[in-house]
């Protein structure tokens, strides 16, 4: 009788390191960010229109009229996508929010509108002698009237494997909830991780718009 608890003991033990190591492939000592709750990243979180990733955000300015906001939006753009910007501003030095490829495409004071290019590192992990990263590339549109700016994100794309053989990947084919999970409903451990980085990368940019407007 006790060898059989004790088999059933190692058999307990067995089944929870491996349903562990299932869900390393979401660690909090990853590449989740820790930014969010995980609920923030899970099924829904990531929008599409037409089957394409379109992020979407009214942003209240009360108070402010299409000028106002107009000159705040560029002021901020141009700090931040200005590729001289100089990157210790940013409090994570793994995350650089600039490079030669961002640039500001259209900026209209009469139509109050913003169009931005963004190009920018997207670390996953970072240990010694082994750096897991990638290259997104977005378009920011802003549209602006009076006491609100709406701001859209998509077009969203990864370069991965830095090297002669990279691999240029759609996030419309890579982070949606078809793609970035399994059936059993977990990350899938490819696409999880561009997911998880894409939804902080977003939420990121919302609120530093939101900043500049308050």
């Amino acid at each position: 009788m006790k060898k059989i608890f004790l088999t059933l003991v190692v058999m307990l033990m067995s089944l929870n390191a491996i349903d562990s190591m299932a869900q390393s492939i979401f660690s909090n000592k990853e590449y989740d960010g820790g930014h969010q709750a995980r609920e923030a990243y899970l099924q829904g979180a990531v929008p599409e229109v037409d089957g394409k990733v379109v992020f979407t955000k009214s942003i209240d300015a009360a108070g402010m009229n299409k000028a106002d906001i107009y000159l705040r939006l560029t002021n901020w753009a141009s700090l931040r996508y200005n590729p001289s910007t100089e990157r210790g501003k940013w409090n994570d030095v793994n995350y650089f929010k600039n490079s030669e490829y961002a640039r500001i495409l259209k900026a209209s004071a009469e139509d109050g509108t913003l169009k931005i290019q963004g190009n920018e590192d997207m670390v996953f992990t970072n240990k010694t002698l082994a750096k897991d990263m990638a290259v997104v590339s977005y378009i920011l549109n802003v549209v602006m009237t009076d006491g609100k700016a709406d701001v859209t994100i998509d077009n969203i794309s990864y370069t991965y494997n830095l090297t002669e053989n990279a691999e240029r990947i759609e996030a419309d084919d890579w982070i949606t909830d078809k793609e970035a999970f399994t059936k059993s409903g977990k990350f899938n451990k490819g696409s999880g991780k561009f997911r998880v980085k894409t939804v902080d990368l977003v939420t990121e940019l919302f609120a530093e718009i939101e900043e500049a407007l308050k």
